[in-house]
């Protein structure tokens, strides 16, 4: 029974032996859509936490590299 709120459209393979087509699946198109905006979302959601935490360690490393006693200090060699 079709849902009245989604389309359904049925895939045939375009190899079946002999004159007529045989169904392979029933395609619910809503539900895909809304699977797939669900996976976007996730997505773009961890590519922002990546860029967070890129940033963070850049700060961290940075903040690490000045304050370094192995490393000289140019204000002070000159």
């Amino acid at each position: 029974m079709r849902s009245p709120k989604s389309e359904k459209r049925r895939i045939f393979c375009p190899y079946s032996v002999g004159r007529k087509e045989k169904p392979l699946a029933d395609v619910d198109l809503a539900l895909l859509a809304q699977q797939n905006a669900e996976i976007l979302e996730e997505l773009r959601a961890l590519r922002r936490e990546v860029a967070e935490l890129k940033e963070q360690s850049g700060r961290t490393l940075d903040f690490e590299r000045r304050n370094d006693p192995r490393r000289p200090n140019s204000l002070t060699q000159r």
